[in-house]
């Protein structure tokens, strides 16, 4: 008879197997596989005060070993030095385009809104939307173009190198790896009957222009918040082939710089990037005590008694050695494994949190402007 011990433990292996089927799932294509005509690629930037960030995200986007592009950025509003910085690059090179934003109509997001008039003066047969907070290797668009053409993909997105420099992003930041290379099945990511899991980040997504117009780009999803994982869902939904690669070599971000900015955009995203409902927080919770709290525990009670707690030892064992694989992919802090239990309470308070502010109805302060939460 198997004991609750036992499955945990099984639960676990299959975690780390399919870690690492699906990191060999996500390998972009080699440089022998790629196309010998490269499409035409618009890059779409949408920024709103983005000063500290724009000078490396430029110079890295105008240093790309791609033949046929353009780069155009959407300035939308900013109150900082981001509009004399754009104006300053783009006097320097013909291929950046900047433009500053119409003014923000009613029910629209302003990131939302941002990229859809992007869309529209875009000239591209790719069109990649990519964030201010990234900065891309040069070979970034050969090897992502590359990967969408072989895998006939319509939406392509990738999991960056994450960088992280504070406490809460060094407890936070390697989850993300965690959630979305081991914790989900990768052959139900483009599934046509039953559930699918649409799997995308934000600062890299990179459209074929027909998809992107045929899912109704980001005026279908203009009020939400989540806008990648709205715009993953949608593309889904009308039959889609959505590709998930690794793109630690390629490209790197910093998403949140203190604790309160990886609280409160977290906290934006969370509850909305599970579909969330009280009873997933719940069940997402129980499972994170049983998958990744409970085997701490064990352990720290078999070592408290001076007994030899071997099952919790090797089920920590596994956990540490997934997030092992995980950090030396994508660049998270390796000492930081330690208190993998911390992370995952961090996290979970995050959740929580999420739900908390979309049921009650809050609204939520986002680059100076309060948005409802979906």
């Amino acid at each position: 008879m198997i004991t609750l011990d036992n499955l945990l433990f099984l639960i676990l292996v299959a975690i780390f197997f399919n870690t690492i089927i699906n990191l060999k799932k996500m390998a972009p294509e080699e440089e022998a596989n790629w196309p010998q005509k490269w499409p035409f690629v618009s890059v779409l930037v949408p920024v709103r005060n983005e000063e500290r960030n724009l000078e490396a995200l430029l110079d890295s986007l105008l240093k790309q070993d791609y033949p046929d592009y353009e780069i155009l950025v959407m300035d939308d509003g900013s109150t900082d030095r981001s509009w004399s910085i754009l104006e300053k690059w783009a006097s320097r090179d013909a291929r950046l385009r900047i433009f500053q934003s119409q003014e923000l109509p009613l029910g629209w997001t302003g990131k939302n809104w941002a990229c859809h008039q992007l869309s529209q003066l875009a000239r591209g047969d790719y069109l990649l939307f990519t964030d201010a907070d990234t900065v891309h290797h040069p070979l970034a668009l050969k090897k992502a173009v590359a990967s969408a053409c072989q895998k006939s993909s319509d939406l392509l997105s990738v999991l960056p190198e994450l960088e992280a420099r504070t406490w809460s992003e060094k407890l936070f930041m390697p989850l993300i790896p965690l959630a979305l290379v081991s914790l989900i099945p990768f052959f139900k990511l483009n599934r046509r009957r039953g559930r699918s899991f649409p799997v995308v980040l934000g600062p890299f997504l990179l459209f074929e222009r027909q998809a992107y117009q045929a899912c109704g780009g980001h005026e279908a999803n203009k009020s939400n918040l989540v806008d990648d994982i709205a715009l993953a869902r949608r593309a889904s939904e009308c039959g889609q082939k959505i590709t998930w690669i690794d793109g630690s070599r390629f490209l790197r971000i910093r998403f949140y710089t203190c604790f309160h900015e990886l609280w409160t955009g977290f906290s934006k995203n969370s509850y909305e990037a599970i579909k969330g409902t009280p009873l997933k927080v719940l069940l997402a919770a129980i499972a994170c005590y049983f998958l990744f709290l409970r085997p701490y525990l064990a352990l720290l009670n078999g070592l408290s008694q001076a007994e030899l707690a071997f099952l919790p030892l090797l089920e920590v064992a596994i956990i540490s050695l997934t997030r092992f694989i995980l950090a030396e992919r994508f660049g998270t802090s390796f000492a930081w494994i330690l208190l993998h239990p911390i992370s995952v309470i961090f996290a979970l308070l995050i959740l929580i949190n999420s739900c908390r502010l979309t049921i009650l109805g809050k609204k939520i302060a986002w680059k100076e402007r309060w948005y409802p939460l979906p």
